[in-house]
């Protein structure tokens, strides 16, 4: 078969103290979270590094356009143009810098908002180059060309999307997810396998995407429930931060799909952390494409062996995570409403799975 892969991201797995020589006398703009203030990496990387002349470090999870409007006119308005912006933080600082790094000559938000909602042309924009380093296993933001943005007045999310939104380079260190909260250990970990499944019932699929996310997931799986007994070990925090990198590499080239399509609602309707909407629905989606297509099915018996879907249920129970509706107080008609959103959202139209067997599948939850 012909096929592509592509992905032009220079990946580096050093420790923090070694990123020196990435700035080049290049004048940058740290992107972070408070988080990184109060644990008092900020404070380190800007007294070593006279190259970081402006910090944001304000980044809250789900970057809405109101914040990011904020931030961005603070970005353009500094006295000095950047010439390289550093974002050390999880999914949300990264893609809040890829939204920094874009601007035109008149540099206006505007011109940014309407390119996220596909109101303006993929032209006439400018790119400040970003080195990207994540401290989440993970979103696999690192490696991908594109940034979640979410609109809580419309009550929708968008993409931002465009075809050389690369990070320069991005630098892996274990040691900054050590010490992340048990709950977004969790969460992300459940991200990047979802990350890693989505890119195999996907449209866009292609060899190289199948053997990451067949690595990555096997990984996940073997993984994440061992860390979240035992936090503390750097040796399964590299083990994460490596599944995360091969789940971002193999959906760099493919994006995500159904599971996805259908998070998006589920996180800005109810507020379930984006990690877990994104992969409570896992085992449904699996008994739906199962024996629909023959390179998917190989696909996950690699991961799954024979066991299929059961397998993946034993995997969220054991880390305590329901994969039915009912138990996040969804109801029916929710689910009705969220089938109707996936009429917009684009990642919805990746997917190879029977989105009619898979809702099926879910309504005999509401009559259990």
């Amino acid at each position: 078969m012909n096929f592509s892969f592509y992905n032009p991201v220079k990946i580096i797995r050093d420790k923090l103290e070694n990123i020196g020589s990435l700035f080049k006398g290049r004048k940058t703009l740290l992107v972070t979270s408070p988080s990184f203030v109060r644990n008092g990496i900020v404070d380190t990387l800007v007294k070593k590094y006279p190259e970081i002349i402006q910090v944001i470090d304000d980044i809250m999870p789900n970057p809405d356009f109101d914040h990011l409007r904020k931030n961005w006119i603070k970005v353009y308005a500094f006295s000095q143009s950047f010439e390289l912006i550093l974002a050390v933080g999880g999914g949300s600082v990264l893609d809040s810098a890829k939204v920094f790094s874009v601007s035109n000559s008149e540099k206006k938000f505007h011109f940014v908002e309407n390119l996220i909602k596909g109101k303006r042309a993929k032209e006439d924009y400018r790119l400040i180059p970003m080195i990207l380093i994540p401290t989440t296993a993970g979103t696999g933001s690192e490696v991908t060309p594109w940034a979640t943005v979410w609109d809580n007045r419309e009550m929708k999310k968008y993409s931002l999307h465009l075809p050389d939104l690369w990070a320069e380079a991005c630098f892996l260190d274990p040691e900054l997810t050590f010490n992340l909260p048990l709950p977004v250990t969790l969460s992300t970990g459940l991200d990047a396998l979802s990350h890693a499944l989505e890119s195999l019932w996907n449209k866009n699929r292609n060899p190289v995407s199948t053997l990451y996310a067949v690595t990555a997931s096997q990984k996940i799986l073997d993984t994440l429930p061992k860390l979240i007994e035992n936090p503390l070990s750097l040796p399964l925090r590299e083990k994460m931060l490596d599944a995360s990198l091969k789940a971002g590499l193999a959906f760099s080239n493919t994006q995500t799909a159904l599971a996805h399509a259908v998070s998006y609602d589920l996180t800005i309707r109810f507020g379930i952390p984006h990690g877990t909407a994104c992969s409570f629905t896992l085992p449904d989606i699996i008994d739906s494409v199962s024996g629909q297509d023959r390179e998917i099915d190989q696909a996950l018996f690699q991961i799954f062996k024979e066991k299929g879907s059961s397998s993946i249920r034993n995997f969220f129970k054991k880390l305590g995570v329901s994969t039915c509706w009912k138990d996040y107080g969804l109801t029916q008609k929710d689910m009705q409403e969220t089938k109707e959103s996936l009429k917009t959202v684009s990642r919805a139209g990746n997917s190879l799975v029977d989105s009619e067997k898979f809702f099926k599948i879910i309504e005999k939850q509401f009559n259990i």
